[in-house]
């Protein structure tokens, strides 16, 4: 009977207890305690009793207490469990289950804690419309339509470009060219995958009906975040010429590619998109393609974009000089 009684005193008091929280300590001293919902390895999300949630940047923290269990997702693909505790030294200490020894862990190299669950997202992008007009000694008109869209997923990655140019000059039609490309990826680890790639050019002024490059590859994302991008992409491609005059082409080439977006200080949004199509037959020769743009928000949604565009023919076909050089200024819209 007195154990029945003290197991009663126990069981009520636990329950009668406040429940341990959260607690986070910014750099500034201030003390912040509730629970800890999740983070996207740039900030926190710390829920209240007080207010509505609280969105803590990770560089704001100086020391972290969780003591209900977490799922710690690191940017080597890593995923540990278990409270987490800091002392303001750059990292954290992780404690695990009984039996397991703590672990420490770089702050600087946890990318989330308690991840939601991750779905379908839903397509992201960007319009981009330009136009220019010179009169004078020379009459000019020309105007550029590009679109962009992604769909990423937990495991894979479909995007699709599309870039088409026209001009005029002295009323006769100096570019027409169509550029477009639709690439699907699957991820089987968090940062390697595999691809397959799709590019179609048109240019009236290259001789070109239709360009098709179409092959696979490998691919490494090194980053891919809301400010970095960038990734690494080798693989083979059939390489196709449907030619206005002359005898088409066909052959098996090389295909390596980058892709790097950074933004600086919030204000611009620097990018290149690098392809080259190295000759299997002939070393040395080889095709390329340069998509270097600068990107400047002006409002929600909206943006000033200055591009810069290259393809290079080491050896091209005779009357064709081997680079050819856009320069594109619009406005973008992104979704």
């Amino acid at each position: 009977m007195r154990y029945i009684y003290i197991l009663s005193i126990i069981f009520i008091v636990s329950n009668i207890s406040p429940a341990f929280s959260d607690e986070i300590v910014l750099t500034n001293g201030d003390r912040l305690s509730g629970t800890l919902k999740t983070s996207d390895g740039t900030s926190v999300i710390l829920e209240t009793e007080y207010s509505d949630p609280i969105k803590i940047s990770k560089s704001k923290i100086k020391r972290i207490y969780v003591n209900n269990p977490a799922d710690i997702h690191l940017t080597t693909g890593e995923v540990l469990r278990g409270s987490i505790r800091s002392e303001g030294d750059g990292k954290i200490i992780v404690d695990g289950s009984p039996g397991r020894q703590p672990v420490s862990v770089e702050w600087d190299n946890v990318a989330a804690l308690n991840p939601p669950p991750e779905h379908l997202s839903k397509w992201t992008g960007n319009i981009t419309v330009g136009a220019g007009i010179q009169s004078g000694n020379t009459d000019r008109a020309s105007v550029s339509v590009g679109a962009e869209a992604t769909r990423r997923s937990v495991n894979d990655r479909f995007s699709m470009r599309l870039l088409h140019n026209y001009a005029e000059e002295d009323k006769s039609v100096s570019t027409r060219n169509t550029y477009g490309a639709m690439k699907y990826d699957y991820f089987f680890t968090e940062k390697y995958y595999v691809y397959l790639s799709t590019e179609l050019l048109h240019d009236s002024f290259k001789n070109l009906n239709l360009r098709t490059v179409i092959g696979p590859g490998v691919g490494y994302q090194v980053w891919d975040d809301s400010v970095k991008f960038l990734l690494f992409e080798a693989g083979l491609s059939y390489y196709s010429e449907d030619l206005k005059e002359g005898v088409d082409q066909d052959w098996i080439t090389g295909r390596v590619a980058g892709n790097v977006r950074y933004t600086v200080l919030d204000t611009l949004v620097l990018s290149d998109y690098l392809l080259i199509y190295p000759s299997f037959e002939n070393a040395g020769e080889f095709t390329l393609r340069n998509e270097a743009s600068i990107t400047s928000p002006l409002a929600t949604g909206w943006s000033l974009k200055f591009s810069n565009i290259l393809e290079h023919d080491s050896d091209p076909p005779a009357g064709i000089q081997s680079n050819d050089w856009q320069w594109l200024f619009g406005l973008q819209y992104g979704f």
